[in-house]
C-alpha cells in the first residue's frame, strides 16, 4: 500500500476512535492541514479535529472512493453526525442544533518518506451550515475571517 494510502488510513482511524493527540506523529515538520478558511500545522491539528468531534461526537466517515497519484491520494467521502456540541466554524460558533447532517468532503493528500506533507479537505461550508438550519447572516463573523477560532 502507497505511503498516502496508509496515512489516510491511520489518520481516519485515529479520528474515529477520538485519539488525535498523536496525529502530528504522522506529519512532516513542515507539513500542513487546511479546510475551507483555515490552515493549521500539525501541532495544532488536534485541536482543530477535537472541534469536529465535539460537535459532533457521533462522526461517522463513509469512504466513497480514492485515486491514487505518484506521492498522493484523494479520497471522496460523506460525513455524518449529530450535532449535539459547539461547532466552531470560520464564520463564528453555532450552538448545538441536535440535527443529524450529512456532507460531502473531498480529501486531497501528498505523501514524502513515510509522512504527511499537505492534506487538504475540501467542503462547502454553506452546505453543512444549511443542513443545520443556520444562515451565515446570523453567525457572528471570527476575528478574522479566513482563521477558525479554536477554543484553548
Amino acid at each position: 500500500m502507497r505511503d498516502a494510502e496508509r496515512l489516510v488510513e491511520q489518520q481516519y482511524a485515529m479520528l474515529l476512535r477520538r485519539d488525535v493527540a498523536r496525529l502530528p506523529d504522522l506529519y512532516a515538520p513542515e507539513a500542513f492541514y487546511a479546510m475551507p478558511g483555515v490552515t493549521v500545522r500539525p501541532i495544532e491539528l488536534p485541536a482543530l479535529l477535537r472541534t469536529w468531534t465535539g460537535a459532533f461526537p457521533d462522526l461517522r466517515i463513509d469512504p466513497r472512493g480514492v485515486v491514487r497519484t505518484a506521492g498522493g491520494a484523494a479520497m471522496e467521502l460523506r460525513w455524518t453526525g449529530t450535532h449535539t456540541g459547539t461547532l466552531h466554524s470560520p464564520f463564528g460558533t453555532v450552538a448545538p442544533t441536535g440535527r443529524t447532517v450529512s456532507w460531502e468532503v473531498a480529501d486531497v493528500v501528498r505523501a514524502r518518506r513515510g509522512r504527511i506533507v499537505s492534506w487538504r479537505s475540501y467542503f462547502d461550508w454553506g452546505q453543512l451550515l444549511d443542513s443545520l438550519g443556520v444562515q451565515l447572516e446570523g453567525l457572528s463573523r471570527a476575528a478574522h475571517h479566513d482563521s477558525l477560532a479554536l477554543p484553548v
